[in-house]
Order: C-alpha cells, then sequence, then structure tokens
C-alpha cells in the first residue's frame, strides 16, 4: 500500500469542532470565470448567488480543476476543445484529474463528511452533464463527465451529477435542496 493510501486509510469521524460535514463539487467556473473559454463568461468574477447560498446551507465547497485550463490553458478559443481533450493523450490527462476527485470523494465519506454529488457544467464540452457543447450546444455528457462517470464505475463510487448553469442559480440550488436528506 503506498504512503498516500495508508494515510487516506486512516479516517476520523469525530472531528469535535463546529463542521456541518456536508460538501459539494462544482465547476472551477462557479468560482472564478477568468478560467471559462474566450467569449464565454456571464459574470465578472463568480456565480456570487450560488455560492452564497450554499454558504447559506453550511454546504462546504469544493471547486473542481477546469479540465480545459489545465490541459489546453487559457487561451484556447482557436481549438476545438473537444474535439483536443477527445485524443488519447487529452483522455488520459482527464483520467488523472479523475483519480483526484474519487480520491477526494473517498476521503470525505471515509471520515464521515456527506459528499451532496457534483454540479457540473451544462454547455461545456468538457463539464456537461445533461448537455455539452460541440459545434453548438447538443444533448449529452461532456468528455470530463464521461471520464468522471467511467472512473467511479471503476471504484464502485456512487455519486450524484447533475448540471447547471451560470444564468440559472436557482436551478442548481433547487437540485442541491433534493440532495440535502
Amino acid at each position: 500500500m503506498s504512503f498516500i493510501r495508508r494515510l487516506m486509510a486512516v479516517g476520523r469521524t469525530a472531528f469535535g469542532d463546529r463542521r456541518a460535514m456536508k460538501v459539494i463539487f462544482v465547476p472551477h467556473c462557479i468560482l472564478n470565470q477568468n478560467a471559462r473559454v474566450a467569449g464565454a463568461a456571464e459574470r465578472p468574477a463568480a456565480v456570487n448567488e450560488l455560492i452564497t447560498d450554499l454558504m447559506k446551507r453550511d454546504i462546504g465547497i469544493i471547486q473542481m480543476p477546469c479540465p480545459e485550463l489545465v490541459i489546453l490553458g487559457l487561451d484556447r478559443a482557436h481549438l476545438a476543445i473537444r474535439r483536443e481533450l477527445e485524443k488519447p493523450e487529452g483522455r488520459s490527462e482527464l483520467r488523472k484529474l479523475v483519480k483526484e476527485l474519487i480520491q477526494q470523494v473517498q476521503q470525505y465519506r471515509r471520515c464521515g463528511v456527506q459528499v451532496l454529488g457534483v454540479l457540473g457544467k451544462n454547455g461545456s464540452p468538457t463539464c456537461g452533464v445533461e448537455e455539452t457543447w460541440y459545434q453548438g450546444v447538443t444533448p449529452g455528457e461532456g468528455v470530463f463527465i464521461e471520464e468522471l462517470k467511467r472512473g467511479l464505475l471503476e471504484n464502485n463510487v456512487e455519486l450524484r451529477l447533475s448540471g447547471c448553469r451560470d444564468s440559472d442559480p436557482e436551478a442548481a440550488l433547487a437540485i442541491v435542496d433534493r440532495w440535502i436528506p
């Protein structure tokens, strides 16, 4: 067993402090619109209403990495993003990000923290859950979400996923409210 796995195996469920023991994974661009591809930012900085209301519900916010930014860079508007990430080297990099995300989910759960789920970014070529982008918005999943679902299945990890849009934080909160027991 690797050093990191041994450390992760040690879990505590009684922290003895005020944490609410609930977290949600959100797309990077929910907290940082500067990561969006040129022309796609809908807000100056962040989706403030969603962030504020998650905090009011005492839900910890985990910012997922932006696969597009990490793999293709910030100046990527000239690229066919989905096509680039569907290449074997793109898929390989996506799987690395998925592995880290799944390790976080497992660690939180091992320590008794409720992982509510993942909010994806509908319309994104990478993080779309119900809709993706390929020469326009189309039904389907983004390539990161495809790899995430594959990784979850391979690791026997159940996790809710649903898409949201920056322009409709109320719909995203309605999803989260359904996830809260």
